[in-house]
């Protein structure tokens, strides 16, 4: 944090503003974990552990929502629809739908998880 979110006064790496004197040693810390949950996410997806690399980009969002986030965690999106959409294509319906519900649930308000659940709910009932 560069600046106070108070005043908007220089903080120069304090954890108290010089100006207002707002204590922000909370807001520091949160930061910080943020950027430790972005870390622990990416390793996790470098691990090929995809479920706990989206666990962890939600902690961090929840705690900061920094542009590096939102952007591994739309990337983490995308890397899921295309694997449900390899298993749509080999007719492997509920596995998809399985791997689709359990990824809402990381992302409930993504757009494009839901186009995909809509398409895989047509092809579940137009199967049967």
């Amino acid at each position: 944090m560069e600046r106070c979110p108070c005043c908007n006064a220089r903080l120069g790496g304090a954890a108290r503003c010089s100006r207002c004197q707002a204590d922000l040693s909370s807001m520091i810390a949160a930061e910080q974990s943020a950027r430790f949950w972005l870390s622990k996410a990416i390793q996790h997806w470098q691990d090929k552990e995809a479920g706990q690399s989206a666990s962890a980009v939600v902690l961090s969002l929840r705690l900061k929502k920094t542009g590096l986030a939102l952007v591994f965690r739309d990337f983490l999106i995308r890397q899921q629809c295309r694997e449900i959409l390899a298993l749509l294509a080999q007719k492997q319906l509920l596995p998809a739908k399985q791997r689709l519900y359990s990824v809402r649930n990381l992302f409930p308000d993504s757009q494009l998880l839901q186009q995909l659940n809509s398409f895989a709910d047509h092809l579940l009932v137009r199967d049967q």
